[in-house]
């Protein structure tokens, strides 16, 4: 793995990412995070054109900047809930990808039947399920009400009624984002940067040198541990024995141990260059 740290703008990552509802909502959702993240406290009608604007946008018609917001409303056809896979021109479409599109969309009409709620189909429908999931927040009643993303929002194993595996993969599956970055900072103690190569196999430490390495918390870097040792290739030892990190106090000794030939067939070299503001979800 290489790593070449340059200046750069940061990278935006919505809560929609850091807490993991992308999995959880219909594509437009993240049309209309973003358009509240630009413009708060906008009527839901406005919202909304906004999403039939990028629609038409996509589909490539042209729209008359002279014609009235209201009129626009009514001439461009509405914003779908989920964006259908597109062919491109040296990359057809596979009959996999349409498959597993309509996968999904099975899959969330029937969430949304256990939510008590008829099929996401729109934008407008989209937008609705957000507020009912907390997501969204909405201040006034009518016309009137301006919406905006909500300061603290629910987790989806809060509010979706998912069955016992799903709660579980997507606890997983968050608790291993939220520390996947931190993660790939002590895995580069083990990485020689001019070949991507590992400089060596064992590392005698301590939760608290490596918080010092990596610039975190001990506890974020035992739960940053715990991450490479679930992918397969990272295990922990004392005196040549396994230990588990959950059990060690900060200042205790133990060897970080990467096994080379898992390490190699499993790691992808990566290029770090641009920074991202994630704040801890």
């Amino acid at each position: 793995m290489s790593v070449n740290d340059t200046e750069h703008e940061p990278i935006r990552v919505p809560a929609i990412f850091q807490l993991g509802w992308f999995r959880w909502l219909p594509h437009a959702a993240m049309d209309i995070e973003d358009i509240l993240h630009r413009f708060p406290d906008i009527p839901q009608a406005e919202i909304l054109l906004a999403q039939q604007l990028l629609h038409a946008r996509r589909l490539g018609i042209t729209i008359d900047r002279d014609t009235a917001p209201e009129a626009l409303a009514a001439e461009l056809p509405e914003a779908p809930a989920w964006s259908p896979p597109t062919p491109d021109e040296d990359d057809p479409l596979t009959e996999e990808e349409v498959a597993d599109h309509d996968r999904r969309v099975r899959e969330y009409d029937e969430l949304a039947e256990r939510m008590g709620i008829g099929p996401v189909r729109t934008a407008a429908h989209t937008l609705d399920l957000m507020v009912r999931l907390g997501i969204v927040t909405v201040e006034g009643s009518d016309h009137d009400a301006k919406m905006r993303l909500a300061s603290d929002p629910p987790l989806p194993t809060e509010v979706l009624p998912l069955s016992p595996e799903e709660r579980a993969q997507e606890d997983h599956l968050r608790w291993t984002s939220r520390y996947g970055r931190l993660s790939q900072k002590v895995l580069r103690l083990f990485i020689n940067e001019h070949d991507g190569g590992l400089r060596h196999t064992v590392l005698p430490t301590s939760l608290q040198r490596l918080a010092e390495s990596t610039g975190a918390d001990p506890e974020d870097v035992r739960h940053a541990v715990q991450v490479l040792i679930w992918e397969g290739d990272f295990t922990t030892r004392r005196q040549g024995a396994p230990v588990d990190v959950e059990r060690m106090i900060p200042h205790q000794r133990f060897d970080l141990v990467v096994d080379p030939d898992l390490f190699h067939a499993n790691r992808q070299s990566i290029t770090v260059n641009r920074p991202i503001v994630r704040p801890d979800a």
